[in-house]
């Protein structure tokens, strides 16, 4: 079989773009509930013109919410797929000029308790964007059964679930790693 020809199972397909919504809606929700936090992380990356912060700030919540929504709509999906996929790696593109510059303390911007960037966070934004990847992808059509949307709704929740765990061990490890550093220097 070509890879061209590969198509994916719905179920597993609509498990990840499930656990991506969560994850693009938890996003946006931590930037638009304390919104001078985001502003402040998004300045402090220093990439863009100050000028400009308000409104992308502003902006990159929206952003996440809309594709969060269109991931979900199948005729959409595909394309809102590949839109997340290259959001998500704008962001580490961003974190990796910002961790070469030697910058580790700045927040992520991420959402919720500090965030310190680190090569992790960059690697788990390149495995968000290879899972839209694989997930706009098309499926094969077939009937459906109740043990399917069983096997949905517990797919989602255990990815999402190893998200915000793999997210907090990161979390840990930047906030350790910013200890050593400030006990050596």
């Amino acid at each position: 079989m070509e890879l061209s020809t590969f198509a994916a199972d719905p179920i597993a397909v609509g498990t990840i773009v499930g656990a991506l919504a969560l994850v693009m809606l938890a996003a946006a929700w931590h930037k638009l509930s304390d919104p001078d936090v985001f502003f402040g992380s998004l300045a402090a990356y220093g990439l863009l013109p100050q000028a400009l912060v308000p409104l992308v700030a502003r902006l990159l919540p929206i952003l996440e919410v809309a594709l969060a929504v269109a991931i979900l709509v199948p005729v959409t999906r595909p394309p809102a797929l590949l839109a997340l996929a290259a959001l998500v790696v704008l962001y580490a593109v961003a974190m990796v000029i910002n961790l070469l510059r030697g910058r580790h303390d700045i927040d992520c911007g991420c959402g919720g308790a500090s965030h310190p960037l680190s090569w992790g966070l960059v690697a788990r934004n390149v495995v968000l964007a290879a899972a839209a990847l694989v997930a706009s992808r098309p499926t094969v059509e077939r009937s459906m059964e109740w043990t399917d949307a069983l096997t949905l709704v517990l797919g989602v929740l255990a990815l999402y679930a190893l998200y915000l765990m793999s997210d907090e061990l990161l979390r840990q490890a930047s906030r350790l790693a910013q200890i050593k550093r400030s006990e050596q220097g």
